[in-house]
């Protein structure tokens, strides 16, 4: 008589089937995780632009001053630039990330100015004033965890904002780099 070797366990269900493969999916991707995070030793920082061309075209044909800071300090770069003519105003930003870490940038704009404001600084409180240069500015700062600070002038009809993660002196410095 032949003898078959029967097994004790029984066939694998459908089920047992997905767990097993359910789990080994994910153990692949946990080391797919630690591999990366172990083998990316610096954060990318977005790459710098040049915002010079725009900045020449805004400041010749914008109705205010076009403000950009001159020289740009050491560790600086501009990483963000826009600038629109739309029939609400014409409107200029430009960011900057300092030592890879804090950002700082500016924004400007002749149109709805208290609409553009509120939508800009919604968050925002106020928190006093800063006299630069014999011009007062409002200090406001947002109401967050990790806040931002702003400082906001309003000039021969256009509406000047000064933004960033660092502290109002910061703030204050880049204003007086404002031309």
């Amino acid at each position: 008589m032949l003898s078959v070797a029967t097994s004790t366990r029984g066939n694998p269900s459908l089920g047992d089937i997905l767990r097993s493969v359910g789990v080994l999916a994910g153990v692949i991707a946990a080391i797919a995780i630690v591999f990366n995070l172990l083998n990316d030793p610096e954060p990318r920082l977005p790459e710098p632009v040049d915002y010079q061309p725009a900045l020449e075209v805004a400041r010749a044909e914008f109705g205010y001053d076009v403000l950009a800071p001159e020289p740009v300090p050491d560790g600086w770069r501009a990483t963000s630039m826009d600038f629109a003519q739309e029939s609400s105003g014409d409107r200029w930003r430009l960011g900057f990330l300092i030592d890879g870490e804090q950002f700082v940038g500016i924004e400007q704009t002749d149109g709805e100015i208290e609409s553009y404001r509120d939508d800009r600084l919604g968050g925002f409180v106020p928190d006093g004033e800063s006299s630069i240069d014999g011009a007062t500015w409002e200090r406001l700062v947002e109401d967050d965890d990790a806040p931002d600070r702003a400082l906001v002038r309003v000039d021969g009809g256009a509406l000047t904002i000064v933004r960033g993660t660092v502290p109002y002196e910061d703030l204050e410095e880049f204003v007086t780099l404002l031309r």
